[in-house]
């Protein structure tokens, strides 16, 4: 894998440990196209925070004190990472569309200057459009074959493990993923064959590794 540009991710999340940061469901599944919700994606963030101790200075409403997401949603959002969406609220259920996955990623990063814009569904009137050419540059996001990015499309959790993984500078060793995949923590619903496979590896088994020759491998 090509040297990652100096983001400044490494100033918010974990990028040396290679921690898992995702996690399935209690019926042993994944759900790779299941939709993220907005709670999931602060939780994942916050698994990822090099500094969770911060004091919660914003509260929701609609975010228990004792609901699983809370520390991380109050978290991310006294750091200015996450926003309400209005009226005190959070909407933690609420899943989170490709666009707003994008700023929520950038808002870790320095948003670069410039850049070219490759989808034909973004203009420069929208309100994501400087973190969505961002990450392009970065190489964070891809679109479809057609052109389009569908920024109001809902995110994926295989999309989110693809685009953290980039954000993070993580590629698994496709290698030693395929030789040892019985000693590695699998999805039923994941098959080696899914596009994102590798990235699911990557994002839900915590691994030593080191980067040689441009290249993660694992250990």
């Amino acid at each position: 894998m090509e040297k990652a540009p100096d983001t400044g991710v490494d100033r918010w999340l974990n990028t040396t440990d290679h921690m898992a940061y995702l996690n399935g469901y209690g019926t042993g599944l994944f759900g790779p196209d299941d939709h993220m919700t907005r709670a999931q994606a602060a939780q994942m963030f916050y698994n990822l925070l090099l500094d969770q101790e911060v004091s919660a200075a914003v509260r929701f409403t609609d975010v228990p004190a004792d609901a699983w997401y809370a520390r991380a949603v109050e978290t991310l959002a006294s750091l200015g990472m996450v926003e309400g969406v209005g009226g005190g609220k959070f909407a933690p259920e609420r899943t989170i569309t490709r666009a707003e996955f994008t700023v929520m990623a950038m808002r870790f990063a320095r948003l670069p200057e410039g850049g070219e814009n490759p989808f034909s569904d973004v203009t420069s009137s929208d309100w994501f459009y400087d973190q969505v050419v961002g990450a392009v540059q970065y190489g964070w996001i891809t679109g479809y074959t057609d052109g389009t990015f569908r920024p109001e499309a809902t995110i994926t959790r295989a999309e989110v493990a693809a685009i953290t993984n980039r954000l993070l500078d993580r590629a698994a060793d496709e290698d030693y993923v395929d030789d040892h995949a019985g000693e590695l923590r699998q999805f039923p619903d994941v098959s080696a064959s899914y596009w994102a496979y590798h990235d699911i590896v990557e994002a839900t088994n915590a691994h030593s590794y080191r980067v040689y020759d441009g290249e993660e491998h694992w250990m």
